[in-house]
């Protein structure tokens, strides 16, 4: 019995043990060139075709000093931007419209299936950049960003890597310790 309850305890803390980390990507658009938009830059791709430009806060009569110095402008252009290490999960980014002729900001993807658009209200927007939270929790790969007759800024593009679930290596760990248990009591019958 002892050895059962020893067994259960180390399977019960392996299983504890196993973590299922995500590693989080914060796309800051600070200390590069507008040709430093290239091909993985941020883990994403689609930079050149997405026809995005870095902008400065400084032009604003309100700077956003805690968010640093540059953003990413869209203007009348849409543009879409892939996850290099899909799936990802987007978690939001810091956004500002400047227009009236768009009711979405963006749509996310997946296997190339629109899974989310983010809605939007022209009217209601507010005149400085904020948190615009996905509004998705599911996988994603694809990011379309809607552009306005003014253009869009985007700060601080934010997204997680998927982290794998446990559970199977888990099983194999739980399985193991069964199996020792019965070989160890097999052999002390014999």
């Amino acid at each position: 019995m002892k050895l059962i309850l020893n067994a259960s305890l180390l399977a019960t803390t392996l299983l504890c043990s196993v973590n299922a980390n995500a590693a989080r990507t914060v796309v800051d658009f600070e200390g590069i060139a507008s040709v430093g938009l290239v091909d993985g830059y941020g883990g994403l791709s689609g930079w050149e075709e997405a026809a995005a430009m870095l902008g400065n806060y400084s032009i604003y009569q309100n700077p956003q000093p805690d968010m640093g110095d540059g953003y990413l402008a869209f203007g009348f252009m849409s543009g879409e931007l892939r996850f290099d290490s899909a799936p990802v999960i987007f978690e939001g980014a810091y956004y500002q419209f400047v227009g009236y002729d768009s009711q979405v900001s963006y749509d996310l993807y997946y296997q190339d299936q629109k899974v989310y658009s983010a809605p939007l209200a022209p009217e209601n927007q507010p005149d400085d950049i904020y948190w615009l939270a996905s509004g998705y929790s599911g996988l994603v790969d694809k990011i379309y960003f809607h552009g306005t007759s003014d253009g869009v800024v985007i700060d601080n593009l934010t997204y997680s890597t998927a982290a794998p679930v446990p559970l199977p290596g888990a099983a194999w760990v739980f399985a193991s310790g069964l199996l020792g248990l019965f070989l160890q009591k097999r052999k002390h019958s014999s």
